[in-house]
């Protein structure tokens, strides 16, 4: 039973009508006659875009130990683990829930293998799809080498058991999904396509080359409330890789990233110039349930390692300057980065090339030092300096001073200042306004432009806040045109603020 295919634009469905031919896996042997590993040798020899189907007799789960590497996959294959018996996709969206899907095909490894993988750079579209995977090196892998070849995971369960309750017994597996140089699509906007990358040893997803992560749950259970860690990390951006969507504004794109052992996604950058072209980290939930509203947090509970974990790393070892945009302040583009046991956003070394520019996201009731949720310079807050001369992760951008704010229905007036010189940041200043949330930022309110006149004086403005919107207490961040955000300003009107247990 054929259930499902893609296109390499994600969520959209395109026909199979060239396929070649389809190869079928009756039986859990490790090889010979009806055995997996025989019906890719024989789809590798056939020209055209394959299929393997699973028709193993008997009531499943089907485990299928496999004692040595499986053969690279050298032409286009689908191996669809929803063609066994008894197999269905998800049907939950990812605002309904968790998964629900029913997986009967198990593939392990006895560890020191790989799962799927092309070592071909070129011509190869290798989709896997309805799988329980464990005990890899890592569970999909790309080619070494950038060229036409995709990746494709759409409705697998990796690194967990078949119902997705627990990490995975037996061998540990290193990476989910590996792209190595492969372009890979890690999930959809279709419920059918949310993958669940749970309990693996390391990444969730290891990032190298240009790909899309949208819809999947990266560190919980099935039902996407109880954390199944990855670690260190659960999403890492290893290498030089443009044009990067993790997420996106529709609420189908949403992934839920929680309960991981380090950052929910850490971003390299290793060249500085090329990092960053076209990265998109929109409407994820980090650090929560799937509904939003429970904490699940990524990172250690131990004091002493919350610099080592929580929701956003920006990491380089370049002393240029680059700066990687998160979030948006459009419909559904920002992300809800909360309740992690480090910081929400964080420049891990305080390098001009670890900037970023947060927009919109809720950044909240994070535990890191100082309970920041926007981390640039020395561990937790930074104060502002005179006139902003300092340097290092967005040029330790100074926060607005909030001097006096009043609010009549949808109007917010305040008063504020930026202590920063015009020669120490590109004019005009991008001023955001956020309701407070334990001195982070909940619902995105409103900006104002800080223009060179205004530099480093006291400027009054109405600023017209969404209907029904409680704008204070709020706080306040200062974004100059290169990009490079400063930390929240301090809660302006709020005399005691602590609900940390």
């Amino acid at each position: 039973m054929r259930i499902f295919q893609w296109a390499c634009t994600v969520g959209v469905l395109f026909s199979t009508s060239a396929m070649a031919a389809t190869f079928t896996v009756s039986n859990t042997s490790d090889a010979g006659i009806g055995s997996l590993r025989q019906a890719i040798l024989d789809s590798n020899t056939a020209a055209g875009s394959n299929e393997i189907h699973f028709a193993i007799p008997g009531i499943g789960p089907h485990t299928i130990a496999l004692l040595s590497q499986l053969p690279g996959i050298t032409s286009t294959l689908t191996i669809d683990g929803y063609t066994q018996s008894g197999a269905a996709p998800n049907t939950n969206s990812t605002s309904s829930g968790g998964l629900n899907a029913v997986l009967q095909i198990e593939l392990v490894g006895t560890g020191g293998v790989y799962g799927f993988y092309t070592d071909k750079a070129n011509g190869v579209i290798l989709t896997v799809q309805g799988l329980v995977m464990h005990g890899f090196i890592a569970n999909l892998f790309g080619a070494p080498v950038a060229g036409t070849s995709q990746l494709r995971a759409f409705g697998n369960y990796f690194c967990t058991n078949a119902d997705g309750t627990a990490a995975a017994t037996g061998p540990t597996t290193g990476l989910g999904v590996g792209t190595n140089e492969t372009p890979a699509f890690v999930g959809g906007d279709l419920a059918a396509q949310r993958n669940l990358i749970s309990g693996c040893g390391s990444s969730a997803i290891d990032i190298r080359s240009t790909t899309q992560v949208r819809g999947n749950l990266i560190g919980t259970d099935a039902t996407g409330s109880v954390a199944i860690p990855n670690g260190p990390s659960a999403i890492s951006i290893t290498s030089d890789s443009v044009n990067v969507g993790i997420g996106g504004a529709d609420a189908t794109a949403r992934n839920v990233i929680s309960g991981n052992r380090g950052f929910a996604i850490r971003l390299g950058n290793l060249s500085a110039a090329a990092q960053y072209v076209g990265l998109q980290i929109q409407g994820n939930y980090i650090g929560t349930d799937w509904t939003g509203l429970v904490a699940l947090p990524n990172g250690s509970a131990d004091t002493a390692q919350t610099a080592f974990g929580g929701g956003i790393q920006l990491y380089s070892t370049q002393t240029g300057s680059s700066v990687a945009v998160i979030g948006g302040f459009g419909e559904g583009e920002a992300n809800l980065i909360a309740w992690n046991q480090g910081v929400g956003i964080i420049a891990a070394s305080n390098r001009a090339s670890e900037g970023f520019d947060s927009r919109g996201n809720w950044v909240h009731h994070n535990r890191a030092v100082g309970r920041a949720n926007l981390d640039i310079g020395d561990l937790g807050p930074t104060p502002n300096d005179a006139d902003d001369a300092d340097t290092g992760a967005n040029g330790q951008q100074n926060w607005p001073e909030i001097i006096a704010a009043s609010q009549v229905g949808d109007q917010l007036s305040v008063t504020y200042r930026v202590d920063t010189a015009s020669t120490h940041a590109g004019y005009p200043l991008r001023i955001d306004f956020y309701a407070n949330a334990m001195g982070g930022s909940g619902l995105w309110l409103a900006q104002d432009s800080y223009g060179v006149a205004d530099a480093q004086q006291a400027r009054t403005v109405t600023l017209t806040v969404p209907p029904g919107a409680k704008a204070l207490p709020c706080v306040a961040t200062a974004t100059d045109t290169g990009g490079q955000g400063s930390e929240f300003s301090p809660a302006f009107d709020v005399l005691f603020e602590d609900d940390f247990d």
